[in-house]
């Protein structure tokens, strides 16, 4: 039967609950919540402020990596949160230049914590890596080739600003035997 209950935003809320020692952590419509997870009480809630005009996304998964929940949010960003309290440690846009497009989820693993954009702008989409204690950006990983690596010719001389897809909808998986992660980009739009 019933133990407990704990009300979301209206909204899209996907995200598949992360729980670690006892406690459930969600992500829903810029919110992070801690929640004792035998009772359902709220031990902290972290409110990511969007811009004016930016509206919430559906997001898929948290990440928890050592003292640190991570959350990417709706203006493109990722946010490292205290696990204990929910202040922030670090809060990063994806991409310096753009607004990017996270819907999927983030993976932690190695000190890295990692998140794919989706492929709408120009050029496609993208799987990022950050530091997982400082946030500053170690590595990208485009999902469609650039002009001169492998596989760009299959791209039929297409310029690259006229390219899109390589999303990433869900989070990765790390192989700790063999030291991968894996990502399943979606196909072109075009």
């Amino acid at each position: 039967q019933l133990a407990w209950s704990f009300a979301l935003p209206a909204g899209p809320n996907t995200t598949t609950p992360l729980v670690h020692d006892g406690v459930m952590f969600l992500f829903a419509q810029d919110n992070v919540v801690a929640l004792d997870a035998r009772s359902g009480e709220l031990l902290w809630r972290y409110a990511h402020q969007l811009p004016q005009g930016d509206r919430p996304s559906a997001k898929r998964a948290l990440a928890l990596y050592g003292n640190k929940v991570y959350a990417p949010t709706s203006d493109g960003r990722v946010v490292a949160l205290d696990v204990q309290t929910g202040k922030v440690v670090w809060n990063e846009p994806v991409d310096n230049n753009v607004k990017a497009s996270t819907t999927g989820g983030l993976l932690a693993a190695k000190g890295k914590v990692m998140l794919g954009t989706t492929g709408f702008a120009p050029g496609g989409g993208y799987i990022q890596a950050f530091d997982a204690e400082t946030g500053k950006k170690l590595w990208r990983f485009y999902g469609i080739p650039r002009p001169g690596e492998k596989g760009s010719e299959t791209w039929n001389g297409t310029e690259l600003a006229k390219m899109s897809g390589g999303s990433v909808w869900t989070p990765g998986y790390y192989d700790p035997v063999n030291d991968l992660v894996f990502f399943s980009p979606t196909p072109t739009y075009d």
